[in-house]
């Protein structure tokens, strides 16, 4: 049995005495039996999150999604189309095999947890499309408390040598990965600044701290991504809203078995090149690790915390 909560899995205390509600601790939020496992209600009931990228099965944006649903959230989950992105490499066998049909099954499954849903498709490097996401979300329910830029641009002809990289490889990757961020909180941010609270949690990567070669694009616009954290994170401040980035290792999704595919390849081709490996946690990240940092962020507990940019990466990183 696991706990999904915003405090890192870490029930708070039940009843709040003088000495506790002198240092702002709040009351704990209710656990309930949700899909087999305990989920803490109290923290996001009542509250929206937005989520961009979240039509594959085995994506980060699924986990995220599911999640704060368990937590009490109700969820706008978005992608650039129904079933996702496919990466390179990437046939989408697992959705064929699961019988996976992208934002529809995944609103299914929120529904399931008892939680409102409402799925949206377009591009957030678009300000149209991310303008949109925020009125429609607005209009359904009232309210964004939370956003989680999450989308990514799918790999392909940017993970080879710079010199390689062909311009629209590397458009797609900085406008997707760096621009959507940007055009997302800017869409957001105003109601944000209305209510004088709001979370924005950002998808970096431990790329973002550590350039890597055949990477160049997506380090460049993590990199990026990490530093309008921190910009973002001065500016809404005094306004009672946090900015977070999470950096991810490795995680077990499809774009890690994309990133496998090219890698062997690449060593057949290259025996000197180098190719994934384990962390010194011996495993590789799961989504539902990202997840938990994501609520974490989300959460009342993480008020006194912005700015910051933490790895999700079992120590393969240590900065």
């Amino acid at each position: 049995m696991t706990t999904t909560c915003g405090g890192l899995g870490q029930r708070k205390r039940q009843s709040l005495g003088p000495s506790d509600a002198q240092r702002g601790w709040t009351r704990s939020p209710s656990y309930r039996m949700v899909g087999g496992e305990e989920a803490c209600v109290g923290e996001f009931e009542g509250k929206s999150v937005l989520i961009t990228g979240c039509g594959r099965v085995r994506g980060v944006g699924r986990a995220l999604s599911v999640a704060f649903a368990r937590a009490g959230a109700d969820i706008v989950a978005t992608d650039v189309a129904p079933d996702g992105t496919r990466n390179e490499n990437d046939e989408g066998l697992e959705e064929i095999r699961s019988g996976w049909k992208g934002l529809e099954s995944l609103a299914a499954e929120i529904q399931e947890l008892g939680r409102r849903v409402l799925t949206l498709v377009g591009d957030v490097s678009r300000a149209a499309d991310a303008e949109r996401f925020v009125k429609e979300s607005l209009e359904r329910f009232g309210r964004i408390d939370v956003l989680v830029n999450n989308a990514a641009a799918p790999h392909g002809a940017d993970r080879r040598l710079i010199w390689e990289v062909p311009e629209e490889a590397w458009d797609l990757v900085l406008d997707v990965n760096l621009k959507g961020t940007f055009l997302m909180s800017r869409a957001v941010i105003p109601h944000m600044l209305a209510r004088r609270s709001g979370r924005i949690i950002n998808m970096a990567s431990v790329s973002g701290k550590r350039g890597t070669p055949r990477r160049g694009a997506y380090t460049a616009s993590k990199f990026g991504v990490i530093g309008l954290t921190q910009s973002m994170a001065q500016e809404l401040a005094p306004h009672g809203i946090t900015v977070n980035a999470i950096c991810p290792g490795s995680v077990d999704t499809s774009r890690r078995d994309s990133t496998t595919r090219r890698e062997r390849v690449l060593a057949e081709r290259e025996p000197g090149a180098a190719v994934l490996g384990l962390p010194p946690t011996g495993r590789v990240a799961r989504p539902d690790d990202v997840a938990r940092l994501a609520l974490f962020f989300a959460s009342e507990q993480s008020d006194h915390v912005t700015g910051q940019a933490w790895n999700v990466d079992g120590g393969a990183v240590m900065s």
